[in-house]
């Protein structure tokens, strides 16, 4: 078989649709996205990525997977958590046995301001599936700096939150100055979490890569969605700036 004929066997319900199509589904190909957090939400986005026909693939964590991951943490098996194996190798090897063309490329370290740049670089578009603000806050800096858009997703009890950051005066830091209070940017471990709430979030994250990926750049809004209520809300990030007085400490606004 052709690597035309491959391709298209391989992707042929993706590139019926209009938004895809040969053309987006090359310039996947061609696209280098970095998922930073390998667990509920950022294990299953880089899964959809990878299926989606994304060509590479950094991805990035500091943990070991445990018997606590496999309820909701995807493509980890009880094997896996037995064995304590850190979970970027783990992941990769997974992705590779799914889709062996897709180069992944694992980093077990924990992200931070001083090796933000050397985790990151190269990537065209960064996804986030970390559960602290700390780390957050490295990768809105760095991406805004460096002109790369970036991904914000996260789940807490039922509820999937998710903001794309495609520049300067739309951040994270001006929506937020300070480090904020909100429950979605807490964590998953003071609350718990459902994993279906994780599973919303990815595929949200996913996409929103994706539409940046074929320059279909989405609104920065802020949109989360509670599964178990089927609640929706969203706030654009200029009505957010508007609810305080304080300048983004990175953007000047």
């Amino acid at each position: 078989m052709s690597h035309d004929l491959w391709i298209n066997a391989l992707f042929s319900r993706q590139l019926l649709l209009p938004r895809i199509g040969p053309d987006g589904q090359f310039a996947l190909a061609c696209a280098h996205v970095a998922v930073v957090g390998l667990g509920a939400v950022g294990g299953r986005t880089a899964e959809l990525l990878c299926r989606a026909g994304v060509g590479r693939l950094t991805i990035i964590d500091r943990d070991f997977v445990e018997l606590s991951n496999l309820p909701r943490q995807i493509l980890y098996t009880w094997s896996d958590a037995e064995k304590t194996l850190p979970k970027p190798e783990t992941f990769r090897r997974h992705l590779n046995a799914i889709m062996p063309a897709c180069q992944v490329f694992p980093k077990t370290d924990s992200l931070g301001a001083a090796n933000v740049g050397d985790l990151l670089a190269g990537a065209h578009v960064v996804a986030d599936g970390t559960d602290n603000i700390e780390t957050r806050y490295a990768i809105n800096d760095w991406c805004v700096s460096n002109g790369v858009p970036w991904v914000y997703a996260g789940a807490v009890g039922t509820k999937a939150s998710v903001f794309p950051v495609l520049g300067k005066g739309k951040c994270l830091r001006c929506a937020f100055p300070d480090p904020p209070m909100l429950e979605e940017l807490l964590g998953c471990d003071p609350a718990g979490v459902l994993g279906p709430a994780t599973a919303l979030a990815a595929a949200q994250s996913a996409t929103l890569v994706m539409k940046i990926i074929l320059g279909d750049y989405p609104d920065p809004v802020w949109r989360t969605w509670d599964i178990w209520t089927g609640e929706y809300s969203s706030i654009d990030i200029e009505q957010i700036k508007k609810s305080h007085s304080k300048p983004c400490p990175l953007c000047g606004e």
